[in-house]
């Protein structure tokens, strides 16, 4: 089989960043001693951005080594990085902004550019 080298590096980054919205929800859960569930705002914000980040990732990655596969190494990293800087922003904003769409560009920016550049993906994969 062909390297996945691209595509191993971009989801090297992403689990990394899981772990670390995940040790910032364990964090968060020791501080108010909550196992499960809670209304503790800053835990539910802690606690979305981590399961956000793990619904989109895995098939991201995947997109990627599919297109990785395919000899498409050059948009692997563009789409990469851009899927990273993504998640990063809408990270961000769940964690330390208030509010939805243009009232957290943060997140808007991170959501729109994640589902932008995984479409884009899928549509590379497809054609």
């Amino acid at each position: 089989m062909d390297e996945l080298n691209g595509s191993a590096f971009y989801a090297g980054i992403l689990v990394i960043m899981a772990v670390a919205l995940a040790l910032n929800t364990a964090f968060r859960r020791m501080e108010t001693k909550t196992a499960l569930g809670g209304d503790d705002s800053i835990l539910l914000k802690r606690s979305r951005a981590f399961g956000n980040l793990i619904e989109h990732a895995p098939l991201m990655i995947i997109l990627l080594m599919l297109m990785e596969y395919r000899g498409s190494e050059f948009f692997v990293h563009i789409f990469g990085i851009g899927f990273i800087l993504s998640r990063i922003a809408h990270a961000y904003g769940i964690i330390a902004e208030e509010g939805l769409g243009p009232d957290n560009l943060p997140r808007m920016v991170g959501a729109l550019g994640s589902w932008s550049i995984m479409i884009l993906a899928s549509l590379m994969c497809i054609f």
